[in-house]
């Protein structure tokens, strides 16, 4: 198929020569036509596999640009080339020194002649041809195309080899595909191979074939391989099983490396006995939660990662500890948005406040008392960032890490992302340059393979152990406690103080239940809690949605870009 396209690329030339610049032949008057009457050729195979060709081509009636093509380029299978290169080339007229344009354009090299003059003309042209010969199953074999593609007709055709001992000879006139035998190819008693046809159309091809004995003629062939995808990623053994080694010893290497710098130094499955609520005076129950941990902080400790969850946790549980009163507003109308005010308490506890629960409550008011919800905007979202930087910093003063988790995913996402680009830049040059672009693919899934293990790098320290156990032992307490067995007077207040860490870690909803049941009036409208206060007509039945929409709109007033 590619012969055919070829021939028909030529055909398309020559005809293009006619019609252009008259390349190849003009006509000189109605009545007679451009002809090649003869075209002889003296081809002398020398030891080394250099072809030296020397040919007279008589012209009839051509002027203006003459261009002869030879095929260069064979395409084989397994996206091989054999090239011939064309050199030394010199061309005369009428025994002079011509000018000549030597150009190779894909599969064939053309030789342009200038200002052929009209009438009865006479070219010679010499030149070289190296990558001629190639290996053969019993010696080499040369193979030869120089009749190419002329757009005009030739009456007559003589090619002579001039080689050593020959095996055998073979000619085909037509199509570059063609198996139509040439008029003659015959191995002389005393002169070499001779080929001859005649009558050969325009576009037409000569093509031959010459056989030697093994060390005879040396092979010269000239290979090149074409650019494809399947030669590019290429799955030949040596290619396939150093990027299959690449990616195995690459996994082992992640493993290894999670096992060493990411794997977690506790168990977190471990419970040690702990609880939100301990026996104080008078009988009285304390929310007295272990290690004094606040929600942000278990939230930061369990996954690693400071949510939204967990700075929603801590407002509300700013607000139950009396820091900080929520206050819902009431809607213009049926269908307006809801609003909250957050209301920043003078006379607050007299308690010590966690770092990270300062800069939040100084994000949240900066120089005000109170603000709302709704304008809860871009400033406060920049500080956020100094929020997150206290808890960071917070979890790490307590020994639940080594160094800050954010810091540490941060610089194995920057070492996965430079891997990642590497392993990109190397496959497009490899697949361009050579046939090794799956080692490039194998760089690739290597630096992929880091962007996810790097996600888990941060490891707890030893000292979590105790507080992932008393976490677990909180969660199951969150989740399965009868509240019905808390005090009646004190009913409220605990199951307010036990809200924020049900946010963090399950549970929120029954909770939130407790809370709506302490409604003794039922229909009569509820002013609320000491830290939420509702707008006019508000009962506690109401509590859960609108704790649930507060924690969605403070989620996008603080985190929404």
């Amino acid at each position: 198929m590619r012969l055919r396209l070829l021939g028909l690329s030529l055909c398309a030339l020559g005809l293009l020569g006619l019609t252009a610049v008259p390349a190849g032949a003009a006509v000189t008057s109605a009545a007679a036509d451009p002809v090649v009457t003869n075209y002889d050729s003296q081809v002398r195979v020398e030891r080394d596999g250099l072809l030296r060709v020397a040919e007279t081509w008589k012209l009839s009636n051509v002027n203006g640009t003459f261009n002869r093509f030879i095929v260069t380029r064979e395409h084989l299978p397994n996206d091989i080339d054999h090239v011939q290169e064309v050199g030394d080339l010199q061309v005369k007229a009428g025994g002079q020194e011509k000018k000549a344009e030597l150009k190779v354009d894909g599969d064939v090299t053309s030789i342009a002649v200038p200002d052929v003059t009209s009438g009865t003309t006479q070219l010679e042209f010499s030149y070289t041809v190296k990558g001629a010969v190639s290996k053969s199953l019993n010696g080499t074999e040369v193979e030869f195309v120089p009749l190419t593609g002329i757009n005009l007709p030739v009456q007559q055709a003589n090619i002579v080899f001039s080689v050593p001992e020959v095996t055998h000879v073979s000619c085909f006139a037509g199509a570059l595909d063609s198996n139509t035998p040439c008029t003659l190819a015959q191995i002389g008693e005393t002169s070499g191979p001779t080929f001859q046809q005649t009558g050969l159309p325009p576009g037409n091809t000569v093509k031959m074939s010459v056989g030697f004995p093994d060390g005879q003629i040396a092979a010269n062939s000239i290979v090149e391989y074409r650019h494809t995808f399947k030669r590019a990623f290429s799955t030949d053994a040596a290619q396939l099983i150093t990027a299959l080694a690449l990616l195995l010893l690459g996994a082992i290497a992640l493993f290894v490396l999670y096992r060493l710098r990411g794997r977690d130094q506790v168990d977190p499955r471990r419970v040690v006995p702990a609880s939100l609520f301990s026996l104080g005076t008078d009988a009285r129950i304390d929310f007295t939660p272990p290690s004094d941990l606040r929600p942000g902080e278990v939230g930061t400790l369990i996954d690693e990662v400071i949510d939204p969850v967990d700075v929603t946790a801590t407002i509300i549980d700013l607000a139950v500890r009396g820091h900080i009163t929520i206050t819902e507003l009431e809607r213009q109308s049926e269908f307006a948005r809801g609003d909250w005010e957050l209301r920043r308490v003078k006379n607050a506890p007299a308690e010590e406040l966690h770092r990270y629960e300062n800069v939040l409550i100084r994000a949240l008011f900066g120089d005000s008392d109170s603000v709302l919800v709704s304008e809860l905007g871009r400033q406060v979202r920049e500080n956020l960032e100094q929020v997150q930087d206290a808890l960071y910093d917070g979890v790490v003063k307590r020994g639940w890490f080594t160094e800050r988790p954010d810091r540490t995913r941060s610089l194995w996402a920057t070492i996965g992302i430079a891997t990642t680009v590497v392993g990109v830049v190397a496959t497009v040059l490899l697949a361009l340059l050579s046939t090794w672009g799956l080692l490039g693919i194998a760089i690739t899934l290597l630096g992929v393979g880091l962007l996810v293990v790097g996600r888990y790098m941060p490891a707890k320290a030893p000292a979590a152990g105790r507080v992932l156990g008393q976490v677990a032992a909180i969660r199951g307490e969150l989740l399965e406690m009868d509240v019905s067995e808390l005090p009646t007077d004190q009913h409220a207040e605990l199951c307010s103080r036990a809200l924020p860490y049900a946010v963090v870690l399950g549970g929120s909803e029954r909770w939130i239940d407790a809370l709506v049941a302490t409604d003794t009036t039922p229909g009569v409208e509820d002013e609320g809690f000491p830290w939420y206060h509702g707008p006019r007509g508000w009962h506690l039945q109401y509590l859960p949605d609108s704790l649930r929409n507060l924690t969605t709109s403070l989620t996008g007033a603080l985190f929404a870009r």
